[in-house]
Protein backbone atom coordinates (compact mmCIF):
# COMPACT_ATOMS: atom_id res chain seq x y z
CA UNK A 1 0.00 0.00 0.00
CA UNK A 2 2.73 2.45 0.96
CA UNK A 3 4.69 1.58 -2.20
CA UNK A 4 1.67 2.17 -4.43
CA UNK A 5 0.98 5.48 -2.69
CA UNK A 6 4.59 6.57 -3.05
CA UNK A 7 4.70 5.61 -6.72
CA UNK A 8 1.60 7.72 -7.31
CA UNK A 9 3.31 10.58 -5.49
CA UNK A 10 6.39 10.42 -7.68
CA UNK A 11 4.55 9.56 -10.90
CA UNK A 12 1.53 11.79 -10.51
CA UNK A 13 -1.48 11.38 -12.77
CA UNK A 14 -1.46 15.05 -13.69
CA UNK A 15 1.95 14.67 -15.39
CA UNK A 16 0.99 11.65 -17.52
CA UNK A 17 0.00 12.95 -21.00
CA UNK A 18 -2.19 9.92 -21.80
CA UNK A 19 -4.16 10.30 -18.60
CA UNK A 20 -4.40 14.05 -19.09
CA UNK A 21 -5.93 13.58 -22.58
CA UNK A 22 -8.45 11.07 -21.28
CA UNK A 23 -9.70 13.50 -18.67
CA UNK A 24 -10.85 16.10 -21.23
CA UNK A 25 -9.35 19.08 -19.46
CA UNK A 26 -10.80 18.17 -16.06
CA UNK A 27 -8.84 19.67 -13.27
CA UNK A 28 -6.89 17.00 -11.47
CA UNK A 29 -6.30 17.53 -7.78
CA UNK A 30 -3.15 15.81 -6.56
CA UNK A 31 -3.49 13.20 -3.86
CA UNK A 32 -2.67 14.55 -0.43
CA UNK A 33 0.95 13.88 0.49
CA UNK A 34 1.80 12.19 3.79
CA UNK A 35 2.93 14.47 6.62
CA UNK A 36 6.66 15.23 6.43
CA UNK A 37 7.41 13.20 9.56
CA UNK A 38 6.02 9.97 8.01
CA UNK A 39 8.89 8.15 6.29
CA UNK A 40 8.22 6.99 2.75
CA UNK A 41 9.64 3.53 2.11
CA UNK A 42 10.38 4.15 -1.56
CA UNK A 43 13.35 5.84 -3.21
CA UNK A 44 12.65 8.43 -5.89
CA UNK A 45 15.25 7.34 -8.43
CA UNK A 46 12.89 5.52 -10.81
CA UNK A 47 14.71 6.96 -13.83
CA UNK A 48 17.82 5.05 -12.78
CA UNK A 49 16.07 1.77 -11.98
CA UNK A 50 17.12 0.18 -15.28
CA UNK A 51 20.79 0.84 -14.47
CA UNK A 52 20.45 -0.45 -10.91
CA UNK A 53 18.59 -3.56 -12.13
CA UNK A 54 21.39 -4.17 -14.64
CA UNK A 55 23.96 -3.92 -11.85
CA UNK A 56 21.98 -6.53 -9.91
CA UNK A 57 21.74 -8.77 -12.99
CA UNK A 58 25.51 -8.63 -13.45
CA UNK A 59 26.24 -9.31 -9.77
CA UNK A 60 23.86 -12.29 -9.50
CA UNK A 61 26.16 -14.91 -11.12
CA UNK A 62 28.91 -14.05 -8.61
CA UNK A 63 26.98 -15.84 -5.86
CA UNK A 64 27.45 -19.14 -7.74
CA UNK A 65 31.19 -18.65 -8.30
CA UNK A 66 33.12 -21.84 -7.43
CA UNK A 67 35.03 -21.65 -4.17
CA UNK A 68 33.08 -18.68 -2.86
CA UNK A 69 32.37 -18.82 0.87
CA UNK A 70 28.66 -19.37 1.66
CA UNK A 71 28.56 -16.17 3.74
CA UNK A 72 29.92 -14.16 0.81
CA UNK A 73 27.43 -15.74 -1.60
CA UNK A 74 24.60 -14.93 0.80
CA UNK A 75 25.57 -11.25 0.98
CA UNK A 76 25.72 -11.04 -2.84
CA UNK A 77 22.31 -12.71 -3.15
CA UNK A 78 20.75 -10.29 -0.64
CA UNK A 79 22.31 -7.30 -2.41
CA UNK A 80 20.88 -8.50 -5.74
CA UNK A 81 17.42 -8.95 -4.20
CA UNK A 82 17.60 -5.47 -2.66
CA UNK A 83 18.55 -3.96 -6.05
CA UNK A 84 15.69 -5.84 -7.73
CA UNK A 85 13.17 -4.52 -5.18
CA UNK A 86 13.99 -0.89 -5.89
CA UNK A 87 12.48 1.64 -5.70
CA UNK A 88 11.32 -0.01 -2.47
CA UNK A 89 14.08 0.08 0.11
CA UNK A 90 15.02 -3.01 2.07
CA UNK A 91 15.01 -2.16 5.78
CA UNK A 92 17.76 -3.39 8.07
CA UNK A 93 20.53 -3.92 5.50
CA UNK A 94 24.02 -2.56 5.04
CA UNK A 95 25.70 -4.66 2.35
CA UNK A 96 28.83 -4.13 0.30
CA UNK A 97 30.05 -6.14 -2.70
CA UNK A 98 33.53 -5.39 -4.03
CA UNK A 99 35.05 -6.82 -7.19
CA UNK A 100 38.80 -6.24 -7.59
CA UNK A 101 41.22 -6.83 -10.44
CA UNK A 102 45.01 -6.52 -10.48
CA UNK A 103 47.38 -6.72 -13.43
CA UNK A 104 51.06 -6.11 -14.01
CA UNK A 105 54.25 -7.08 -12.26
CA UNK A 106 56.57 -5.73 -9.56
CA UNK A 107 57.87 -2.91 -11.78
CA UNK A 108 54.48 -1.62 -12.92
CA UNK A 109 51.00 -2.71 -11.90
CA UNK A 110 47.45 -1.47 -11.77
CA UNK A 111 44.55 -2.50 -9.56
CA UNK A 112 40.89 -1.56 -9.89
CA UNK A 113 38.01 -1.92 -7.48
CA UNK A 114 34.26 -1.84 -8.23
CA UNK A 115 32.00 -1.41 -5.22
CA UNK A 116 28.23 -1.71 -4.78
CA UNK A 117 26.76 -0.66 -1.43
CA UNK A 118 23.10 -1.20 -0.62
CA UNK A 119 21.86 0.17 2.68
CA UNK A 120 18.90 1.85 4.33
CA UNK A 121 20.13 5.26 3.20
CA UNK A 122 20.13 4.31 -0.50
CA UNK A 123 22.57 2.84 -2.99
CA UNK A 124 26.19 3.70 -3.75
CA UNK A 125 28.13 2.43 -6.74
CA UNK A 126 31.70 3.36 -7.47
CA UNK A 127 35.04 2.42 -8.91
CA UNK A 128 38.59 3.40 -8.15
CA UNK A 129 42.09 2.39 -9.08
CA UNK A 130 45.73 2.47 -8.17
CA UNK A 131 48.76 2.52 -10.44
CA UNK A 132 52.22 1.65 -9.22
CA UNK A 133 55.47 2.31 -11.02
CA UNK A 134 58.66 1.27 -9.21
CA UNK A 135 60.47 4.36 -10.51
CA UNK A 136 57.74 6.83 -9.53
CA UNK A 137 55.62 5.30 -6.78
CA UNK A 138 51.87 4.83 -6.59
CA UNK A 139 48.90 6.94 -7.54
CA UNK A 140 45.32 6.29 -6.42
CA UNK A 141 42.28 7.73 -8.17
CA UNK A 142 38.50 7.55 -8.31
CA UNK A 143 36.82 6.66 -11.59
CA UNK A 144 33.03 6.73 -11.22
CA UNK A 145 30.80 7.46 -8.24
CA UNK A 146 27.00 7.25 -8.10
CA UNK A 147 24.77 7.72 -5.04
CA UNK A 148 20.98 7.56 -4.78
CA UNK A 149 19.16 8.70 -1.65
CA UNK A 150 15.55 8.00 -0.55
CA UNK A 151 14.70 11.71 -0.64
CA UNK A 152 15.44 11.85 -4.36
CA UNK A 153 18.91 13.34 -4.22
CA UNK A 154 21.38 11.88 -6.70
CA UNK A 155 25.13 12.40 -6.82
CA UNK A 156 26.83 11.31 -9.99
CA UNK A 157 30.43 11.54 -11.15
CA UNK A 158 31.29 9.67 -14.32
CA UNK A 159 29.32 7.61 -16.78
CA UNK A 160 27.11 4.66 -15.80
CA UNK A 161 27.68 2.85 -19.11
CA UNK A 162 31.44 3.18 -18.67
CA UNK A 163 31.13 1.68 -15.18
CA UNK A 164 29.22 -1.31 -16.62
CA UNK A 165 31.82 -1.71 -19.39
CA UNK A 166 34.66 -1.67 -16.88
CA UNK A 167 32.87 -4.26 -14.76
CA UNK A 168 32.34 -6.50 -17.81
CA UNK A 169 36.06 -6.22 -18.58
CA UNK A 170 36.98 -7.26 -15.04
CA UNK A 171 34.62 -10.25 -15.22
CA UNK A 172 36.52 -11.44 -18.31
CA UNK A 173 39.80 -11.40 -16.33
CA UNK A 174 41.12 -12.77 -13.08
CA UNK A 175 39.32 -11.03 -10.21
CA UNK A 176 38.49 -11.35 -6.53
CA UNK A 177 35.16 -10.85 -4.79
CA UNK A 178 34.60 -9.59 -1.27
CA UNK A 179 31.15 -9.11 0.19
CA UNK A 180 30.32 -7.93 3.66
CA UNK A 181 27.24 -7.34 5.74
CA UNK A 182 28.23 -4.29 7.78
CA UNK A 183 25.49 -4.96 10.33
CA UNK A 184 26.95 -8.39 11.07
CA UNK A 185 30.58 -7.20 10.88
CA UNK A 186 30.14 -4.67 13.68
Amino acid sequence: MAQARALRMYNPVWKDPQLMESQDAEEVVPEELPPPDVPVEVCRFESDLAFLAEVGRRLAPLAARPGLAPETASVIERAVVALQKLPELTPGIDLQVEISHRMGDEEFNESYSYVVKVHQEGVEIGSSGTQYDAAVGSNSFDLESFKWYPDGRVEQEGNRDTWLERLAYVFSRDYTVNATDELVAT
